[in-house]
């Protein structure tokens, strides 16, 4: 090694980390040190050949101290080409578009040259491209950078080694897409305010954000809006500064995601002007997110979202969906909607827990369904047959709560089998079997219903029928589903729509309409905080037709004679006595003779006719005969 090249060893570290590795426009000298091991001193094998031959294959000019080989030495000898093919050219490779528009550029010799010289030659080289570096900063001899723009990115990239220096080095440039992680600093947040202090019109009451991580004011520092904590540091300065803003324009700003502003959109809860055009929002759901401001104004051309709408009349209904008060959507003036959104806020009346469209009417309907869920609760449901005419239609449908994912925890399996769903059920045969006719069909299918408990206290009515021929109303409500020993019975939402008719001095079930579901978790909640029912108290009904009579306390089963949801003995026609005893028949066992002799006795009530046959049968005072089928 000559002497000139020499460096001592005190100083070799610092040499080292000063090593310049580029390739300049001329020639440079490459030298090796002699190997210290001295152990196969005798059996060296001499590399330069080889290393000579591998850095001409590569294209790369270097004087080893010797004259270059010879055209005949210089083959290209890899596998797969004959000798004598020419070196293969090793393609540049391509800068491919990032997902948020922002590109890493780094110079790692860039701080050996002057900040402005660089800029300067690399702006006229990127001309007529635009060039605004953000947040330059030096560390050691590396120069990092960012651009918000792909083609200038792309540019760059072009450029590595590609421009001559000084110094007869190459510049080196590396472009990466990415951006940096970035703090709120004190010295960051007061940038931020001097910047948004020079683009606010107090006249308008409107702030320009225009791409705002371009402004003069905050070239050093990276203060892109794409970046959820940038975007909610403007703003809290707009609320602590400007909270009447009334216009906010966000556009070309990268930004891709606002779901995070959900819980801040009431911070610009006066903002009636948006622009958010020139950005990355790619679905029309993440307008949801600032639902609640009050727009007439919003911009949103040039997002991907846009190009997804090929008919323009839905894209106006989406938005309109969201902010019904637009009258102007990307520069465009909008009809007036046909819709009643557009009228100032109006307060709503109370909502109330029943709707009667007869208030005299109130009373008749609680007695009715104190006493019907008090039967229906009970451990004998075969007293309901007296609640419904004898030519009454009953049918159920059933469904699982809309978005419901996990149904194995409460199956609705029993109820499936007789759902009536007739959106679903197109086999007329299949539908006349599942429609109940007559009191006698209905009560064995009511029976057969798992045992219940309904929480009387929470239940919503809405009557919206009432005339001297009937009264036809909605009732809906939760109830436990109770299963044997379960710890946990499952709750279940039902909603009921009767038609009652009135029979003689009470009223009767002449249509019924049940739907089953499950209750959902708010639901739920409400029935495990809703008070004990109390024991009810008799209350005198308001007559609002000569018919009604008062009703027996809730709890007692109401004699047939009394009860306004039951019709009087002597009104029992020929076609209710069949089928009462068609009933007794089916429940006793017995003959025909002994079943009419056993109803004849008991005044034709049904509940106390079976009541006594139970009663005689555990006692086995029965008579035989009366199973003897004729």
């Amino acid at each position: 090694m000559s002497k000139k090249n020499y460096v001592k060893p005190s100083s070799w570290k610092n040499q080292y980390s000063e090593h310049d590795y580029r390739s300049s426009g001329g020639e440079r000298r490459v030298s090796f040190k002699k190997s210290k091991n001295k152990k196969n001193k005798g059996n060296v094998k001499d590399w330069s050949t080889s290393i000579r031959a591998h850095l001409y294959d590569e294209d790369i000019d270097v004087d080893m101290g010797t004259s270059r080989p010879s055209k005949s030495n210089n083959k290209y000898h890899k596998k797969g080409n004959r000798s004598g093919s020419p070196t293969p050219k090793h393609s540049k490779k391509r800068l491919w578009e990032g997902p948020t528009s922002w590109y890493r550029v780094t110079l790692p010799f860039g701080n050996k040259y002057d900040k402005q010289f660089v800029q300067r030659t690399l702006s006229e080289k990127l001309s007529p491209l635009p060039f605004w570096p953000i947040a330059w900063e030096a560390n050691g001899n590396i120069t990092t950078f960012y651009v918000d723009d792909y083609k200038t990115a792309e540019k760059l990239h072009d450029l590595h080694q590609t421009i001559q220096m000084p110094d007869g080095f190459k510049m080196v440039i590396k472009v990466n897409y990415g951006s940096p992680n970035v703090d709120i600093t004190t010295e960051l947040k007061e940038k931020m305010k001097l910047a948004m202090a020079k683009r606010y019109n107090a006249a308008n009451k409107a702030l320009d954000l225009t791409k705002f991580h371009s402004d003069p004011i905050l070239q050093d520092f990276f203060c892109a809006l794409y970046k959820p904590i940038i975007l909610l540091a403007v703003i809290d300065i707009i609320t602590e500064n400007i909270p009447d803003l009334e216009a906010l324009n966000l556009n070309d700003n990268k930004i891709q995601i606002l779901t995070f502003l959900q819980k801040f959109i009431a911070k610009l809860n006066k903002v009636k002007i948006l622009y958010l055009g020139q950005n990355k929002i790619r679905d029309i759901g993440m307008l949801d997110s600032l639902k609640g401001l009050p727009l007439v104004e919003l911009f949103l051309e040039g997002n991907p979202l846009c190009d997804k709408f090929k008919d323009k009349s839905i894209y106006t209904s989406e938005v309109r969906s969201r902010f019904p008060k637009i009258m102007k959507l990307d520069g465009l003036d909008l009809p007036p909607p046909i819709c009643f959104d557009l009228a100032d806020e109006v307060a709503l009346p109370t909502p109330a827990q029943t709707f009667l469209c007869e208030a005299n009417a109130g009373s008749i309907i609680r007695q009715f369904l104190e006493q019907y869920f008090t039967l229906f609760d009970s451990e004998n449901r075969q007293m309901l047959i007296q609640a419904y005419h004898e030519q009454a239609i009953f049918s159920m449908t059933m469904a699982y709560p809309y978005g419901t994912k996990d149904k194995s925890v409460n199956w609705l399996n029993w109820y499936s089998t007789d759902n009536r769903n007739l959106l679903k059920l197109t086999d007329p045969e299949r539908r006349f079997k599942l429609l109940k006719q007559g009191n006698v069909s209905i009560v064995s299918f009511l029976k057969d219903m798992p045992e219940t408990k309904h929480d009387l206290m929470n239940f919503l009515v809405d009557l919206t029928v009432c005339n001297s021929l009937m009264m036809s109303f909605n009732v809906s409500g939760s109830f436990k589903e109770l299963k044997g020993s379960h710890k946990n019975p499952p709750v279940r939402w039902f909603s009921r729509t009767f038609v009652i008719v009135p029979v003689g001095t009470g009223f009767c079930i002449s249509n019924e309409l049940l739907h089953i579901t499950n209750a959902t978790e708010e639901q739920i909640k409400a029935l495990k905080s809703a008070p004990p029912v109390p024991a009810a108290v008799p209350a005198p009904v308001v007559n609002a037709s000569p018919s009604v009579v008062a009703s027996p306390t809730i709890g007692v089963p109401p004699p047939a004679v009394t009860s306004p949801l039951v019709p009087v003995t002597n009104c029992i026609d020929d076609g209710t006595k069949q089928q009462m005893l068609q009933a007794v028949m089916v429940h006793s066992g017995m003959n025909l003779e002994w079943s009419i002799k056993c109803l004849q006795e008991t005044e034709w009530k049904f509940d106390k006719a079976t009541a006594i046959f139970n009663e005689l049968h555990s006692q086995g005072r029965v008579p035989p005969e009366a199973f003897v089928k004729n």
